[in-house]
């Protein structure tokens, strides 16, 4: 009881024994739940609360005393199996004990000033502004956020984010940088995440070794010229001939190694850079490859890659003015700063205030949210995420552009207006309003599926387009049966006259040649031009490497059918048309003969229909032998080869080609036009013949055996009479017209073509979406999602590539939002075997087997309810009720043991109303990357005050970064 009287005055030693009954319960607390397991040597977790007046123990260390109240505070201490503490008297102990922490901090030293380098992005930044270059030096992939509008480049304290804003990521393929430049490796991140941490940034005689070259790779590329170099003219532009060398390049040295070292130059090292430059100048071809060397020198010196200390008054404002600079810019003082450090001004707290509000309103402060933020949430890890395909194919639609970009944009526009309009960082939280593109939106909101398709009004058409084409080909049946009804009386008397005793069939083609020793066509006059040399040989025309065409033909065709009866003189050459229909753009109808490497066939319809291979001991294909073929082109899309008066292989399927009126011809001896298209056929054609529709088998074996045996109108005319005559040429005016208005009924809706096109349609609307740049202003209607917990980029950075990690997701909640980073699992723990068991288990039922090794139970029971809480976000953030095996999810739990929440609403609000704990852990965020490394409890207890100070106001961004440059661990360090 002595040691719980003593450890109660130790709180607050104002207060005497007993004097209050909250003095009671606090000692009765301590007595009954702590001391049993924090007393001895051997106390848990190395925290000893035994004392005595000799030796405070843990109360008079202020880590171990910081570390009991971090415990106390997220309420891991007592735990469960101890019992309940009332919230008021936690509260009362840990007041109490800050009330000590206080105390001890105020006799502690401040932290010594750590020697830092410049990281890679403080390198390029700092050479930028020094020669005020037009582009970066190299490649930056950890700038995340490319802003194309103006809002960073004018802006006051009172201006808001404009409603439409322009960004974009080229994270994963950074604009390049001058020519020949290579980026040193990227640098080492601390525990919390942060690069710019003095104790990561080490030197190596190799790393020492790069600089240099960089420096000299960076004077010597092509793009550092007069036209990328701002600073050209007045650093190393050719000397005034009129002026003194010495001085001249003394004082170009002066002013350049002011900025590039951040002080006064003292004269004994402005003498040496000096007398190293007339040296290289007076060797070198030209006044402007000396300054490169010594500028390369110097830009490889420790002066300016680190920020070096000094131990004068003057140079506690210089290292101010750099620390300052680096903080807000993430580069070197400029002169105006460099200017007030020299003046002594920035001790001055009006002065101070007015250089930041001056830092914060030029462009530069854009380095600050291109870096804190980004390495804050850690959201460079959203680039490696790789969700699986298969459960998210939008993600990777396109590859090189994946939804990781614009979903990282979301929270980084969201730190921009909470900083441009100095709002509270609890709306980091719960935003009431967020910057989102189309993209996000429809990712958010959308079912990611195209609007459905009305399948049964398709089927509905493509049966009255059925029906139609079925009435109007009865039609044209009935009419042809009319017709040889008409004709098979008197063609039977014609053939029987010239002693063809065959079956009488309606064979008359819409055009024939017969090669009897002219080019002439005997139906319509198509005659035929000859291209290149021909001979007429027994009624036969022979080509060898020559073509014949028509002109023109002045009907359509669909159907059609293509005859020709032929001997092959060679077949050495490498394949040609025997009969072409050529069309417009290059499209053809052919029968073809085709040669490679001792193999033949026979094809047409422009390369769709094609035989089987066969060897040149094929007897049809034997030089000299006649040979008679027949390709049908149906209105179906379906096309039959005939080979002397037999088919040849079934029925191939192309589509329907039309040939359109004054757009065809036909070729002979050439596949089609232009006649570079193939070679020409060493071949005689005796006869050939056009059908304007497709023959039948019955009517290809008479074409075969009775070739030329064909009656024309002419011939008709002679045996029928006028009446009958007049009733043929209707009957072929309606086949016609029904012919016609056949072709102009539309083609069937393909159902799984439509499906595809309309899914293609969709994927090419979300791949624009995922590249435009626009983002808007937009209310927050569903509380569900915004800030920078419950947006997409975090919560699939946070997942694996098949499922959610809710330990993953509780480290972040832990790390970014209270800045308690759990320490790393003990070696002899096994990992959690997540994806074992049955498949209809929970995450969570999985867990629970885990939970019950006590090592691990510690650990689980303060980060489980934090990645829990955000389980109904799927891997790349979209919400879910349900597990894939069809469970409901639990996300109810607890916020360090102390605030229930039933859904992720309540989670965020209970963050939300506990500000002050988040406040403090941002703040302290902010701090370390201030100060550039790890804070010390004294830094702590002064950003407690912080916080305090902030609290009325609501913890307004831009304040807190004022506060933390005008505090002393800052201002004093």
């Amino acid at each position: 009881m002595q040691r719980l009287i003593l450890f109660s005055l130790l709180f607050c030693p104002s207060i005497a024994l007993g004097e209050t009954l909250i003095e009671q319960e606090i000692a009765k607390f301590l007595s009954n739940t702590c001391l049993d397991c924090h007393h001895s040597s051997e106390a848990s977790g190395g925290v000893n609360l035994e004392f005595s007046e000799e030796d405070p123990g843990v109360f008079g260390d202020a880590i171990l005393l910081e570390r009991v109240i971090k415990q106390l505070t997220k309420g891991a201490m007592p735990p469960e199996e101890a019992g309940t503490i009332d919230q008021a008297l936690r509260h009362q102990i840990t007041m109490r004990m800050r009330n000590s922490l206080n105390e001890l901090a105020k006799a502690l030293p401040d932290e010594p000033i750590p020697l830092s380098r410049l990281n890679r992005f403080q390198y390029n930044n700092t050479i930028r502004d020094l020669f005020e270059l037009s582009k970066d030096i190299y490649p930056l992939p950890e700038k995340l956020m490319d802003r194309h509008g103006d809002y960073l480049k004018s802006w006051d304290q009172k201006v808001a984010m404009p409603d439409l804003v322009r960004v974009s990521s080229s994270a994963l393929n950074p604009t390049a940088g001058l020519e020949g430049v290579k980026a040193f490796p990227k640098d080492l991140r601390a525990e919390h995440g942060f690069d710019n941490q003095a104790n990561q940034l080490t030197l190596s005689p190799l790393l020492l070794d790069s600089f240099f070259k960089l420096s000299v790779s960076i004077v010597d590329s092509p793009d550092f010229n007069p036209e990328n170099v701002g600073v050209w003219d007045e650093l190393f532009a050719e000397a005034n001939s009129d002026s003194h060398l010495e001085d001249d390049v003394r004082g170009r040295l002066e002013k350049f190694l002011t900025l590039a070292f951040r002080r006064r130059i003292e004269n004994s090292i402005l003498d040496r850079y000096t007398l190293y430059a007339l040296d290289k100048i007076r060797s070198s071809d030209s006044f402007t490859d000396g300054m490169k060397k010594v500028v390369a020198a110097a830009l490889s010196s420790p002066m300016f890659l680190y920020r070096i200390d000094g131990e004068s008054n003057q140079s506690e404002q210089y290292e101010l003015a750099s620390r300052l600079s680096y903080f807000l810019w993430a580069s070197c003082p400029d002169e105006e700063l460099l200017e007030a450090a020299e003046r002594g001004e920035l001790r001055d707290k009006k002065s101070l205030s007015a250089m930041i509000d001056r830092m914060i309103l030029s462009p530069k402060i854009e380095r600050f949210l291109d870096a804190f933020p980004v390495q804050w949430l850690q959201l460079e890890n959203v680039l490696a995420a790789t969700p699986n395909p298969k459960q998210n194919r939008f993600y990777s639609l396109n590859p090189e552009y994946p939804a990781s970009l614009q979903m990282l944009l979301e929270p980084l526009l969201l730190f921009d207006m909470t900083f441009i309009e100095n709002r509270s960082i609890i709306e980091l939280i719960s935003p009431n309003v967020a910057y989102q593109s189309d993209f996000l939106k429809t990712w958010y909101f959308d079912k990611l599926e195209p609007e459905p398709l009305d399948i049964d009004a398709m089927n509905r058409v493509n049966s009255e387009r059925n029906q139609t084409r079925e009435s109007l080909r009865q039609r044209i049946t009935s009419d042809q049966t009319e017709i040889s009804n008409l004709i098979e009386p008197a063609t039977k008397k014609i053939l029987a006259d010239r002693n063809v005793n065959v079956k009488p069939l309606n064979l008359q083609p819409y055009a024939a040649w017969d090669f009897d020793g002219d080019l002439s066509e005997q139906i319509r006059g198509l005659e035929l031009v000859s291209h290149g040399e021909i001979t007429f040989q027994n009624g036969s025309v022979v080509l060898n490497r020559s073509y014949l065409q028509t002109k023109p033909f002045d009907d359509d065709f669909v159907e059609k059918s293509l005859e020709v009866r032929f001997v092959l003189k060679d077949l050495d050459q490498r394949g040609g048309g025997l009969m072409t229909v050529q069309g417009p753009g290059g499209i053809f109808d052919s029968i073809v003969i085709g040669e490679r490497k001792d193999r033949h066939w026979i094809s047409g319809s422009n390369g769709f229909v094609r035989t089987e291979d066969f060897p040149n001991s094929f007897p049809e294909l034997s030089i000299n032998q006649p040979i008679h073929l027949v390709m049908c082109y149906h209105e179906d899309g379906t096309t039959q080869l005939y080979r002397n008066g037999s088919p040849y292989g079934g029925a191939f399927s192309k589509g329907r080609q039309s040939f359109k009126a004054s757009e065809g011809f036909v070729l002979f001896g050439l596949r089609h036009l232009p006649a570079g298209g193939n070679r020409y056929l060493n071949v005689q054609i005796d006869d050939a013949r056009l059908y304007d529709r497709a023959l039948t088998q019955e009517e290809v074996e008479h074409a075969f055996r009775y070739g030329g045996s064909f009656v024309t109108d002419e011939d008709l005319s002679t045996v029928m009479t006028d009446p009958q005559v007049e009733r043929l040429k209707s009957l072929r005016v309606q086949i016609e017209k029904a012919k016609n208005e056949l072709r102009e009924v539309p083609e069937n809706v393909d159902v799984e073509k439509a499906k595809q096109g309309n899914q293609s349609q969709y994927d090419s609307k979300i791949r624009a979406m995922v590249r435009n740049p626009e983002f808007h202003r937009t209310e927050i209607s569903d509380p569900r999602y915004g800030g920078i917990m419950t947006n997409a980029a975090t919560l699939t950075m946070t997942s694996g590539p098949n499922r959610t990690h809710p330990v993953a997701r509780g480290v972040w909640v832990s790390e970014v939002i209270f800045n308690d980073p759990p320490s790393p699992p003990p070696n002899d723990i096994p990992p959690l075997a997540e994806d074992e068991g049955p498949a209809d288990q929970t995450i969570r039922e999985k867990f629970a087997a885990h939970r019950e090794n006590p090592t691990c139970a510690g650990c689980h029971n303060q980060l489980d309810p934090l990645g829990f809480a955000l389980e109904n976000y799927d891997i790349t953030g979209r919400w879910r009720t349900k597990y894939p095996n069809g469970r409901d999810i639990d996300v109810t739990g607890k916020i360090f043991q102390q605030n229930e929440f039933q859904d992720v609403l309540e989670f965020k609000k209970n963050l939300t109303n506990q500000a002050d704990q988040f406040a403090f852990a941002f703040t302290e965020h902010l701090m370390r990357y201030a100060l550039a490394r790890e804070l010390s409890p004294k830094d702590r207890v002064r950003v407690r005050a912080i916080v305090n100070q902030s609290k009325d106001q609501g913890y307004p961004l831009r304040n807190l970064i004022r506060s933390v440059i005008e505090s002393d661990s800052f201002c004093n360090d």
